[in-house]
């Protein structure tokens, strides 16, 4: 595995989110990733996973940070796990942060470029996700269970 290449698609998003770029942020996954965040759906498909962002990034996110702590290839998988910082200004003076660890599952496509397939993350303080109100998907962005 090319560990470069899995860091610098973990510095895109993270530059992305900071850039407020929920179309960058979403590239960086597969057509069929899903996400599974604190107080929300299942989202799946990236033009899900960039409302996802958007939603977010409308909502006050401002930064995210992401330090690896494990990363393991075997053939064309890999996981990665590690520690995030969620920043979210709410506001002139009032500002939010929110830190956690999250666990992704990359996915090394023909091109032998790496995407996230999928992706969970969980805050530390079980407070912190219910202290904000569930990000929602509209149902046309969401896939059907059944739905290949």
């Amino acid at each position: 595995m090319n560990e470069p290449a899995v860091a610098a698609l973990r510095d895109a998003f993270a530059n992305a989110i900071s850039r407020g770029d929920a179309g960058a942020a979403a590239s960086v996954y597969t057509g069929g990733a899903r996400l599974l965040a604190p107080s929300a759906e299942l989202v799946e498909g990236r033009e899900a996973i960039e409302a996802f962002w958007r939603a977010g990034i409308d909502a006050g996110v401002a930064r995210v940070e992401l330090w690896a702590i494990e990363v393991h290839a075997a053939d064309r998988m890999a996981y990665e796990h590690g520690q995030y910082v969620l920043r979210l200004q709410l506001g002139a003076d009032r500002a939010v942060v929110d830190h956690g660890r999250y666990v992704v599952v990359l996915e090394q496509g023909t091109d032998g470029s790496w995407r996230r397939a999928l992706e969970m993350f969980n805050p530390e303080e079980p407070w912190a996700a219910a202290a904000h109100p569930p990000m929602r998907v509209s149902d046309r962005h969401r896939r059907r269970p059944d739905a290949r």
